[in-house]
């Protein structure tokens, strides 16, 4: 660890807890202090979406290197809070390093503005992929095609740009990008980090696993504040699928603390990969029942006469909610389909119609 950082970590606050072990938390203007050997850092980067305030990034610091788990949104208040932290921190910015566990705006939007241009940025090359991809105007309109022959009025997918697609998150021209994936390690000084496939919220969405403490850095993939959105992607048969298995392989991973990126931490982890399974598969059994009830129905009606947490009419719900309940319900369809329970078939105007076999 280098001077600034060791210094930091010696600014004990009384009362303010322990790690297993007996050494004390520490917390700055900026940060908070996790947990040691190695260090981490937790620092709540600012910005205001639909359902969270802020996004958790950590800082891990070893031997005088520190890796940064994701960055946040691209806002002058995010930047400054997460500058103000390495600052505070002593760390020195030459021995930097960036992971990415996914590449939504909120996650890896402040990479343009912290990264030091050679500093080494580790990322999903199926999540670059399809960020670049999907600035592609054909992108869109493949996507656009898809959710209109489900019944859907097309111009969701112009509306849900301005929220994310077709929008690259950071520039990677000139940029030091190591593309890394399910088995790999990142060293951090002595500390050795697994790289985890955790797909699903995106195709290429990876977390990061400190096997010797149990910490997983485990982004979106599993979170209390709000349910994780499953993202509608072009050539992903059944992201309903993955994705539950996903949960079950870091259930069964041997993780003692779940370090996630919106909202605070908490230890009944085990209990949220139970409920967000049971959501998702008592949602998935609603739409066969419909299906069931209603032979010959488009997506659209399967998908509107779901349970979704919005109070307001279908019409009333906002752009970005509706494009993620569009998202939703097209994925709940694409896994009955996987599992063989459903038909889909197209109509003489071209629009899905739906049957239970």
């Amino acid at each position: 660890m280098n001077e600034g950082v060791a210094g930091a970590g010696e600014r004990m606050l009384a009362g303010a807890g322990a790690f297993a072990g007996g050494t004390a938390h520490a917390v700055g203007k900026h940060y908070r202090q996790i947990a040691a050997n190695p260090n981490v850092y937790l620092v709540r980067v600012p910005f205001l979406n639909i359902s969270t305030s802020e996004t958790n990034c950590y800082l891990i610091c070893d031997g005088g290197e520190c890796l940064a788990v994701d960055t946040g949104a691209p806002t002058d208040e995010g930047a400054a809070m997460l500058n103000a932290a390495i600052d505070e921190l002593g760390i020195d910015r030459s021995r930097m390093s960036f992971f990415l566990t996914h590449l939504h705006m909120d996650h890896a939007g402040l990479i343009d503005v912290i990264a030091p241009k050679d500093a080494p940025i580790a990322l999903s090359l199926t999540d670059f992929n399809v960020m670049m991809a999907s600035g592609d105007p054909n992108y869109l309109r493949i996507t656009e095609a898809q959710v209109n022959a489900e019944g859907f009025d097309c111009a969701l997918v112009h509306k849900s740009a301005r929220y994310g697609m077709g929008i690259p998150s950071f520039n990677p021209e000139g940029r030091n990008l190591q593309f890394v994936g399910e088995g790999d390690v990142i060293q951090v000084g002595s500390a050795k980090l697994e790289v985890i496939d955790t797909a699903g919220h995106t195709p290429g969405h990876i977390s990061l696993f400190h096997r010797k403490s149990g910490m997983l850095f485990s982004g979106d993939h599993i979170l209390f504040s709000i349910s994780p959105g499953l993202g509608l992607r072009l050539g992903i048969a059944d992201t309903m699928g993955i994705y539950l298995a996903n949960l079950r392989k870091v259930r069964d991973l041997g993780v003692s603390r779940l370090l996630h990126s919106h909202g605070e931490i908490r230890p009944d982890w085990r209990e949220r990969v139970a409920w967000l399974e049971n959501h998702h598969l008592e949602r998935v059994e609603q739409a066969a029942a419909y299906i069931e009830t209603h032979p010959r129905t488009t997506g659209a009606d399967v998908v509107k006469n779901l349970t979704w947490n919005v109070p307001q009419a279908w019409e009333d719900i906002y752009p970005a909610q509706k494009w993620c309940i569009v998202e939703g319900g097209i994925i709940i369809l694409n896994h009955l389909i996987a599992q063989g329970r459903i038909a889909r078939e197209a109509d003489a105007s071209d629009i899905n119609r739906y049957t239970v076999l």
